[in-house]
C-alpha cells in the first residue's frame, strides 16, 4: 500500500517521460546526430558494404543520445538502463539504417543535389533572419562555433544526408494510395467503443482438476500443429558469471562502508524529510455515505485511543489495512515532499513530533498518524543510509569480479578452444554456471534472460561453434557458444510434449468454464450469474483495436457482439485464452458518417504515413540481407565516451 502510495503520482509522469524519450532517440538516431557529429576518424564502429562508421561518429551519437535520456530522467545513464533499453544497440542500428538508406539512394540517383542542399540552408531561420541569408562570414561562424561542426562542408554533408532521406520517403509516401474503406476502418478503431460489464470465469479455476490422456496430447497436438511453428531459430549455450552467486560471497566492513560514504555524500543529499506512523483504515472506492461514515467514526474512536496513551505500533498491527507497514506498528519510515498523496504528506509535514493526527482522509480511506521524527535538507546519516551503501558495494565489487572471471575464461577458451559441452563444463565454477537458452527465434524472449538484443543479434549473425565476444546480462556478463541453428519448421512433440499438454489441459478448461456459463446463462442479471459461480463482473470497454482489457484470444466474435447487440443486452458465453466470458452492454458509440466525412483526409495522411514506416522497415531488411555488415560489438558494447572537442 505504501509503494502504491508513492507510486501512483509517479506512474502516468514516466509512461509519458519514457514514450517521449523513445520518440526523441529514434528521430535522433534514424536522423543522424546533427551538428553534433564530426569528420570521421580515428576507428570504425560498423562497415557497411566497405563504408565506415567512425568511431567518432557513433561516440557522439551514443554521448548525445544518453544526454537526451539524462535530461528525460534527471539522472546518470546507468550500466543497468543502457543494457535495459539497448541504447548502444538502438545508435548502432540506427546509423546503419541511414547509411543503408544514403546507399540506396545513390544507386537510384536520388542523392541531394548542391541547388537542393542550399534551398534547404536558405530555410533555416537561424541562418537566415528576416528571410535574409546571413553572409559567408557569419555562416561559417556560425557553423563551426556554435553548432559546433568542424567545418561547413561537414555541415552541408549533413544537410544533404537529411534532404536525401526526406526524397526517399518522400518517394515511398508517393507509392501509397489509401482507399476510404481502409480510413474507414481506422476511424472505427478510433471512435466507435461500448462500454460493458464483463463477467470472466478463469479457466485455471479447473486446470487443476483436469487431466489429459497420452492420446489427447498426441490429438490436440495434431490438431494446432500451426501453434508450434517457428520461424529461423538458434540455440545457444552460455558461460555465466553469476552476480547473485559472487554478491553472495562478499562482505563489507564497516570501514569501507564509510569510507564509501565520504567519497559519496554528493548522492545522498535529501530535501527536508518526515518519519511516520500511520493506521489505514480503507474505504471502497464505490462505498456509500454511511459505510464512509462508519469507518470514520472507527478511525475516531482509534484517535481517542491514542491520545489516552494507547500503544501505537499495537494499534496499528491490529487495525491497518497497509500490509507494508502494518507488520511493523505502521512505521513507514523518512519520506520526503512529493513522495506520498498530497493530503497524507501536508498532514504529516504539519504535525509536530509526537503528535497525533486526526483522521486524515486520502483516496485510500482513512490514515491517523504519527510523527516520530523530523530531518532537515541536507546529507542524510550514514546509519540512514547504510544499508544503501552495503547494497551498492557489493554489487559494484560483484560486477567488477564478474568481469574479471568471465574475461578470464574467455581467454581460457580461446586457447583450449573446447568442442563439447563437458569441456566447457570442467572450466565453470562455484560463482560460474553453464547454462541452456533452448531454441529461440529473433525475437522471442529467451530462457534465463526474457529479451536479450545483444545475445540475439550474435546468435543470428554467427555460426555454428563459435564463441562470442562477452555480452553483459541482467543476471551477469556471458560468454555465449552457438550450438545449433534451424529454418522454419514445427517443433517435434517430443520436443515442446510438456507444453502441448499444459495446452491441451487449458483448453478442456476453458472448455468447462464456457459449459459452466452457459449452464447460468439463463439468470435475470449478470451480478445474479456472478453470485452463483462466484465471480464478480467488471466495468471494462470494447473497442475495434482488438484489445479487451484482462482477455485475450479471438476477440471478433466479442467486439461483433458488442456493436451488434443492445444495450442492456447479455451476450456470450465466449471463450477467450483466460478460459469463458459473458458481457452485458451499457453504453455504445457507434459510427458517425458527417464525422468521418469531415475527418477523411487526417485518417487517411495518418495510414499513409503508418505505411511508409513500414515500407522502410521492409527496405532495410531486404538492404541488410544483401549487404555485408561488420559491427566493431567491442566497441559498441561499451559505455558511451564523451565526444571530442
Amino acid at each position: 500500500m505504501l509503494k502504491a502510495m508513492r507510486n501512483s503520482f509517479q506512474h502516468l509522469k514516466w509512461i509519458l517521460v519514457f514514450i517521449v524519450a523513445l520518440f526523441v532517440l529514434l528521430v535522433f538516431v534514424d536522423w543522424g546526430a546533427g551538428g553534433a557529429q564530426q569528420a570521421s576518424k580515428g576507428g570504425y564502429a560498423a562497415r557497411v558494404n566497405g563504408d565506415t562508421i567512425s568511431e567518432v561518429d557513433y561516440s557522439r551519437a551514443l554521448f548525445y543520445t544518453e544526454k537526451r535520456y539524462e535530461e528525460m530522467y534527471g539522472q546518470p545513464v546507468n550500466d543497468q538502463m543502457r543494457q535495459m533499453l539497448g541504447i548502444n544497440r538502438m545508435v548502432i542500428q540506427g546509423l546503419i539504417d541511414q547509411k543503408l538508406l544514403m546507399q540506396e539512394a545513390d544507386r537510384l540517383h536520388m542523392t541531394a543535389t548542391p541547388e537542393e542542399v542550399r534551398k534547404k540552408i536558405f530555410q533555416i531561420p537561424a541562418l537566415n533572419p528576416n528571410g535574409k541569408f546571413v553572409g559567408a562570414d557569419l555562416y561559417q561562424r556560425y557553423i563551426t562555433g556554435s553548432l559546433g561542426y568542424p567545418s561547413v562542408s561537414d555541415f552541408e554533408n549533413e544537410v544533404g544526408r537529411e534532404v536525401t532521406l526526406t526524397k526517399m520517403d518522400n518517394a515511398l509516401e508517393s507509392s501509397i494510395t489509401i482507399p476510404p474503406q481502409r480510413a474507414e476502418t481506422e476511424y472505427r478503431k478510433a471512435t466507435e467503443n461500448a462500454k460493458v460489464r464483463l463477467l470472466l470465469f478463469p479457466a485455471d479455476r479447473l486446470a487443476y482438476t483436469v487431466t489429459v490422456t497420452p492420446q489427447e496430447v498426441d490429438q490436440y497436438y495434431k490438431a494446432n500443429t500451426e501453434k508450434y511453428a517457428h520461424g529461423d531459430q538458434r540455440h545457444v549455450k552460455y558461460v555465466l558469471a553469476d552476480l547473485n552467486q559472487i554478491r553472495s560471497r562478499l562482505t563489507a566492513s564497516d570501514a569501507d562502508l564509510r569510507a564509501q560514504y565520504e567519497r559519496s555524500k554528493e548522492a545522498f543529499k535529501g530535501k527536508e524529510a518526515v518519519h511516520a506512523q500511520h493506521i489505514l483504515l480503507k474505504v471502497d472506492p464505490k462505498a456509500t455515505p454511511a459505510e464512509d461514515a462508519a469507518t470514520k467514526a472507527k478511525a475516531d474512536g482509534l484517535v481517542a485511543q491514542l491520545r489516552g496513551g494507547a500503544d501505537f505500533a499495537a494499534l496499528a498491527k491490529a487495525n491497518s489495512a497497509d500490509p507494508g507497514s502494518a507488520a511493523k506498528g505502521g512505521d513507514v519510515g523518512f519520506f520526503e515532499r512529493g513522495q506520498m498523496v498530497p493530503e497524507f504528506e501536508q498532514k504529516a509535514f504539519s504535525l509536530k513530533i509526537g503528535e497525533i493526527s486526526e483522521p486524515v482522509r486520502t483516496s485510500y480511506g482513512y490514515h491517523i498518524l504519527k510523527v516520530l521524527e523530523k530531518r532537515p535538507e541536507g546529507v542524510k546519516p550514514f546509519e540512514e543510509v547504510r544499508a544503501q551503501l552495503q547494497s551498492q558495494l557489493l554489487e559494484d565489487q560483484a560486477k567488477s569480479q564478474a568481469r574479471e572471471q568471465i574475461a578470464a575464461l574467455r581467454t581460457r577458451i580461446q586457447q583450449v578452444k573446447p568442442k563439447n559441452d563437458e569441456q566447457v563444463r570442467n572450466m565453470t565454477g562455484p560463482t560460474i554456471s553453464y547454462n541452456d537458452t533452448q531454441w529461440f527465434s529473433k525475437n522471442d524472449n529467451i530462457s534465463g534472460f526474457g529479451k536479450l538484443p545483444a545475445l540475439s543479434d550474435w546468435a543470428f549473425t554467427a555460426k555454428e561453434g563459435d564463441f562470442g565476444a562477452i555480452i553483459n546480462t541482467p543476471r551477469g556478463p556471458i560468454v555465449p557458444w552457438l550450438v545449433g541453428s534451424r529454418g522454419a519448421g514445427t517443433s517435434d512433440l517430443a520436443e515442446i510434449r510438456p507444453k502441448v499438454e499444459a495446452d491441451a489441459k487449458m483448453e478442456k478448461a476453458r472448455q468447462m468454464a464456457t459449459a459452466t456459463l452457459q449452464q447460468n446463462s439463463g439468470a435475470s442479471t449478470l451480478d445474479e450469474i456472478g453470485k452463483k459461480i462466484g465471480v464478480t463482473a467488471q466495468e471494462t470497454v470494447i473497442n475495434r483495436v482488438r484489445f479487451v482489457q484482462g482477455i485475450t484470444g479471438n476477440l471478433n466474435p466479442i467486439i461483433d457482439a458488442a456493436f451488434s447487440g443492445r444495450v442492456g443486452e447479455i451476450k456470450g458465453p465466449f471463450a477467450v485464452n483466460e478460459g469463458a466470458v459473458l458481457f452485458q452492454i451499457t453504453e455504445q458509440k457507434k459510427f458517425d458518417p458527417q464525422d468521418f466525412a469531415k475527418n477523411l483526409d487526417s485518417y487517411s495522411d495518418s495510414i499513409r504515413s503508418s505505411e511508409v514506416r513500414k515500407l522502410r522497415a521492409s527496405l532495410l531488411e531486404r538492404l541488410k540481407k544483401q549487404s555485408k555488415i561488420d559491427v566493431n560489438e567491442k566497441l559498441t558494447q561499451s559505455a558511451a565516451p564523451a565526444p571530442e572537442a
